[in-house]
């Protein structure tokens, strides 16, 4: 039994011979893939860092059931302020049939009745 275990121990480095750049290429391809991972990884946390920075960071203000930017006249949509954190200024658009409303571009959202953004100094002026 000792020859045949022999001769089935060369046939098994016969295999791997042949077999060996095959063997060569898989180690390659894994460090290739350990790499890509370690790739992935540093570009989420570099996507992480952008996506704080790009946050919203100033105040807003709520007026008459209206949502601005401190420092801004412009009407905001208060979907986006509250969930994007992103000030998306409404525009005025016709999306359902229905005519001309206070619309965000940004998730398609009519605010209020009919009629556009309403400026903040509108209502500041109404409500003084």
């Amino acid at each position: 039994m000792g020859v045949i275990g022999e001769g089935v121990d060369l046939l098994k480095l016969v295999d791997k011979g042949v077999n060996a750049d095959l063997y060569k290429q898989l180690g390659e391809w894994i460090d290739k893939v350990a790499n890509l991972q370690k790739d992935v990884e540093e570009l989420r946390a570099k996507n992480l860092q952008l996506e704080e920075r790009l946050r919203f960071k100033g105040k807003i203000q709520k007026i008459d059931g209206h949502v601005y930017v401190d420092d801004d006249d412009d009407e905001i949509c208060p979907r986006c302020a509250a969930v994007d954190l992103r000030p998306v200024p409404l525009l005025d658009m016709n999306i359902d049939g229905r005519g001309m409303r206070a619309t965000c571009p940004q998730c398609k959202i009519a605010i209020g009745n009919f009629g556009g953004p309403i400026p903040k100094r509108r209502i500041a002026g109404k409500s003084v």
